[in-house]
């Protein structure tokens, strides 16, 4: 009696009963929080950016006004700034809410990531369902994963990539989830022709959208032709239709290959940046040695502090940053066995940082090992040859992990091989059904609790609606004088200088950060020398946020309403308006 009691755990209980997953209700609740919570974080950080952001941005708006050909970059891929040019060019949005249109953009990604997700988990329940089958066990009910899928989306969304990345990476998720769900149909035996030429559709966007995609596409090709043999096509049948994918791939491919001449410097670069010890991301004078002879680099006229113009040819409010594969053109990244294995423990510590983030994960972890220490669960197999399709995950932690690791290259994929876990849970028959209970709800609790702390803290941001510095520092430039199109310098590094975009200037000079304080503690001659010298290449005033930097001897002013400074040579200042 107290086995069949046991069987029948989530059967009699009312929140995890045994039904088909995605019940009509369920379904509509969870899609109204995923949409609600994912507006909201949106709304909250509407104007968050990254150095990326700004780039992808300028492109898009090239596009607009300059035709498609101006998002082909061997840095930056190219479909995320077609598909802001879209934004851009049908809704012309103002500058002031040009970030918060982007954002909008993003929530739609959003929207689709989620409906690409569900379709990965319905086929990972029916993969799951179609595994092994014994009486001492039985699997976690198909609604109970489906709902441990969701609340792990959602967790998710607000700890490793959400709505509020202005990057490719959600575009990613959208077509990674999407590609993994076809590569478990397919061993379900409906992997026909047009299954393989979605998959070679979807690796060839894979690669439009995010250059690291293209080594990856072929391993969805290999794990495509494996399961396609295990769900008992033959060799002929799977390579036949593996080409066709391939062909399909191609066709999306080569087009940018061909204009690019390669599939992208991103690599290279990376890789000189982060084991060769090369600067990163901006101003390589071809140091250290061995990492190449740079053709274009930025130049360095001034040496204490380092000062760097960077005027022309490349457009953007930023040059340096709106095309790096010019400015790193030259490079020659070489094996290092000890920036390897620095680049190998910092990759493991981020690992490390991703699955600690808000520690839910080692909630549920714990709750894991407490429930196989009592006997409730147990591990099940998938169907034979399940293990290529996660595959291609196991492959990207690994490539990332050679050079870089972030929480927005490797969320998709973290979050599918975590739901891979859970769904080969199986309940002990003859486990006692309140700890069942109990175990099945820790599980979502440590995530909802985690999520919902990071809600409270966005309806705050909301509430509090703090004004936007960027913004300000914009206005009170054109308040100034310095009208759009300005050349200006810069103290710091320009990286995350929105304000020059949102002004519509263009840093041409700066001194980078490391060598701000060399400015700072230099003689007064020094820094009128340096001050003099932005001004002779055709500056017309310079900005910094650091203080420290901004003597008030040396004629510089704070911005009003802002921690920015601005020095302008005297007959360059604009008189006060009259009121």
């Amino acid at each position: 009696m107290h086995q069949l009691r046991g069987a029948q755990t989530e059967q009699q209980d009312p929140l995890f009963p045994a039904s088909a997953p995605a019940e009509t209700n369920h379904r509509k609740l969870f899609w109204c929080a995923v949409l609600t919570l994912g507006l909201l974080n949106v709304w909250a950080h509407r104007n968050d950016l990254s150095p990326d952001s700004i780039s992808y941005i300028e492109i898009a708006w090239a596009t607009v006004r300059g035709g498609l050909h101006q998002v082909v970059n061997a840095y930056w891929s190219p479909l995320y700034p077609f598909l802001l040019s879209l934004v851009f060019r049908y809704f012309h949005p103002v500058l002031q809410w040009e970030f918060t249109a982007a954002h909008l953009l993003n929530f739609a990604v959003y929207a689709a990531s989620f409906a690409a997700f569900e379709i990965f988990l319905k086929e990972l329940i029916l993969l799951r369902d179609a595994g092994e089958s014994t009486g001492k066990s039985a699997p976690v009910s198909p609604r109970t994963v489906w709902i441990w899928g969701c609340v792990f989306f959602l967790w998710a969304s607000y700890f490793w990539l959400g709505p509020v990345w202005i990057t490719p990476d959600l575009c990613v998720s959208v077509l990674v989830y999407l590609s993994t769900a076809m590569l478990l149909r397919i061993l379900r035996g409906r992997g026909g022709w047009l299954a393989f030429a979605g998959l070679g559709a979807l690796a060839g966007l894979g690669y439009l959208t995010k250059a690291a995609m293209f080594p990856l596409a072929f391993v969805f090709l290999i794990s495509a032709f494996g399961m396609s043999r295990v769900a008992g096509a033959s060799s002929r049948a799977a390579a036949l239709r593996t080409l066709l994918a391939g062909g399909v791939f191609a066709g999306f491919a080569l087009p940018l290959i061909l204009a690019l001449s390669t599939f992208g410097d991103v690599g290279s670069i990376s890789y000189t940046e982060y084991i060769d010890r090369a600067p990163k991301n901006v101003h390589w004078q071809g140091e250290p040695q061995g990492t190449g002879k740079p053709v274009h680099a930025t130049r360095k006229i001034f040496s204490d502090p380092a000062v760097y113009e960077f005027a022309s040819p490349i457009p953007g409010s930023y040059p340096p940053w709106y095309d790096p594969s010019y400015w790193y053109e030259g490079v020659r990244p070489h094996f290092s066995l000890k920036g390897q294995l620095w680049a190998l423990f910092r990759s493991a510590n981020l690992y490390l940082k991703i699955f600690s983030k808000s520690g839910a994960l080692w909630v549920v972890l714990v709750a894991v090992w407490v429930a196989r220490r009592k006997a409730l669960v147990a591990w099940g197999r998938f169907a034979k040859g399940a293990w290529l399709a996660i595959l291609p995950s196991l492959a990207t932690l690994a490539m990332y992990c050679v050079v870089l690791v972030e929480f927005r290259y490797v969320a998709p994929f973290a979050l599918m091989l975590l739901l891979w876990v859970l769904a080969r849970m199986r309940i002990v028959t003859a486990a006692e059904p309140q700890f069942v209970r109990r175990f099945l709800l820790v599980v979502v609790l440590a995530l909802s609790l985690a999520a919902g702390w990071a809600v409270a803290r966005d309806a705050y941001d909301v509430i509090r609606n703090k004004p936007y510095e960027h913004w300000i520092v914009a206005q009170q430039l054109h308040a100034i004088g310095i009208a759009p199109g300005t050349d200006v310098g810069y103290i710091g590094t320009g990286l995350d200088a929105y304000w020059a975009h949102l002004a519509g200037v263009r840093i041409i000079m700066e001194i980078p950060d490391k060598d701000m304080p060399n400015f700072a503690a230099a003689d007064v001659s020094r820094r009128e020398q340096v001050l003099a010298l932005f001004s002779s290449v055709g500056a017309k005033a310079v900005v910094t946020r650091n203080a420290q930097a901004a003597n008030p001897a040396d004629g510089w002013r704070q911005i009003p309403g802002t921690h920015h400074f601005i020095w302008q040579q005297r007959w360059l200042i604009a008189a006060p308006e009259k009121k």
